[in-house]
């Protein structure tokens, strides 16, 4: 492994970089505290076949063996998910997790912070997290650091136990476009839609990546790609409400998916598994089509 400031970047993924290839950061809280192990080695297997396909290296974060980790491979987060000890890792525990019990999830918050120092600015993901229903405080690390990190994630809108209206408001609040993709509505994560009106949206990965670009160029933090999930696999929103919210913490979006699990049996995994793939996907055109942008931004400027 190759030393990057606190993290540990894989080899394959240090020379991906160096070579000025395409990398998308994957994370894996959703190995280790959002679907069944076989389930989350689908997800992990149908991801990074969605980056393959296109040319682009999947670095999927961590905490393993007591290090943060960019770019396990799939043996290693077979390892990961068959270990029920592991953190749901936030920046706040971050460091903590190191120590004990040295292996965990990545939430979005913990992948673009790991990203971002990585050199990577792409991340895929399945839905972000946000704001709970109830008196506001409850708010996920993710949006924090999406106002501090020059990332883009990739994603199908807030989870769908969440209040998007909230969510959406306070990304507003803290600089962070939220951009639909061929949509003007916001995703709904397991449903097709949120049923909120976007400010912006894109229609082609090229009209994407120039809006990423002015967006940084401007000095502007993270952004937020908003793919809805496909009608076959989604299901209806009006299915989606938790009857009894699980109490605050980080453990309160696991436990409320699950009950969602245990009502909606396995529609639930599989719209999960499918979004993770089209996100990957997406977001593997997204990191292309930067890279080749790149370039021609660079000679308009000299």
């Amino acid at each position: 492994m190759l030393p990057v400031s606190s993290l540990e970047v894989a080899p394959t993924i240090h020379d991906a970089l160096a070579a000025g290839g395409s990398v998308v950061a994957l994370e894996s809280a959703v190995i280790t505290h959002g679907l069944p192990k076989a389930a989350a080695m689908e997800a992990v297997a149908r991801q990074w076949d969605a980056c393959a396909k296109q040319g682009v290296t999947p670095a999927v974060v961590a905490v393993f063996e007591g290090r943060l980790r960019v770019g396990l491979s799939l043996e290693e987060c077979a390892t990961l998910a068959g270990r029920p000890d592991a953190a749901k890792v936030s920046p706040w525990n971050l460091g903590a997790s190191l120590i004990s019990p040295g292996f965990g999830g990545t939430t979005v918050a913990a992948t673009i912070a790991a990203a971002a120092k990585a050199g990577i600015r792409i991340v895929s993901t399945g839905g972000i997290g946000g704001v709970h229903p109830g008196d506001g405080q409850d708010v996920s690390a993710d949006l924090t650091e999406l106002s501090r990190q020059a990332a883009c994630v990739v994603c199908a809108g807030p989870k769908s136990t969440l209040d998007a209206a909230a969510t959406l408001e306070r990304l507003e609040t803290l600089g962070v476009p939220v951009i639909g993709w061929r949509s003007s509505v916001l995703a709904g994560f397991l449903a097709t839609t949120a049923g909120l009106r976007l400010p912006a949206r894109a229609d082609s990965v090229d009209e994407l990546g120039t809006i990423l670009q002015r967006h940084w160029n401007l000095g502007g933090a993270g952004a937020v790609v908003s793919q809805p999930l496909p009608v076959d696999v989604a299901i209806p929103r009006r299915e989606l409400a938790i009857d009894e919210p699980a109490a605050h913490g980080p453990e309160r979006t696991p436990a409320e998916l699950r009950q969602l699990q245990a009502r909606l049996g396995d529609r639930v995994i599989r719209a999960n598994v499918a979004l993770l793939e089209h996100n990957a996907a997406l977001a593997s055109s997204l990191a292309v089509a930067l890279g080749r942008l790149q370039p021609a931004a660079e000679t308009a400027h000299a």
